[in-house]
């Protein structure tokens, strides 16, 4: 069965998306408007992957898949991660202290 799948280029839509970088509802939107060559197996959509296909450019222009970043790009993303990821966790520990501020407010209040 997966030889079958296999064949021909055609591959299914999860595998697609994660090797070329696309999401899948954006590749859902390329099926219905036949801007890929798909077809349906056996109830599972699969797109054809000829080599042909060329990522579309995000908002700020670059590629979103297809080219493998540098080491210093992937680096200065690690780092960006790591900075949003240290924001997160402290808005996370500010709201649950936020959180059992108002719980003990709400405990204190009289009961009808």
């Amino acid at each position: 069965m997966a030889s079958d799948i296999h064949s021909e280029n055609w591959i299914p839509l999860v595998e697609f998306s994660v090797q070329k970088g696309i999401s899948l509802s954006t590749l859902r939107r390329y099926i219905k408007s036949n801007k890929i060559a798909w077809k349906l197996l056996e109830g599972r959509y699969l797109v054809m992957d000829d080599g042909t296909f060329i990522a579309p450019r995000n908002h700020s222009g670059h590629l979103e898949s297809g080219e493998v970043p540098s080491t210093g790009d992937m680096e200065s993303r690690m780092k960006n991660l790591e900075v949003t990821l240290m924001a997160a966790n402290e808005e996370i520990a500010e709201l649950k202290t936020l959180l059992a501020f108002y719980e003990e407010k709400w405990a204190q209040l009289p009961k009808k």
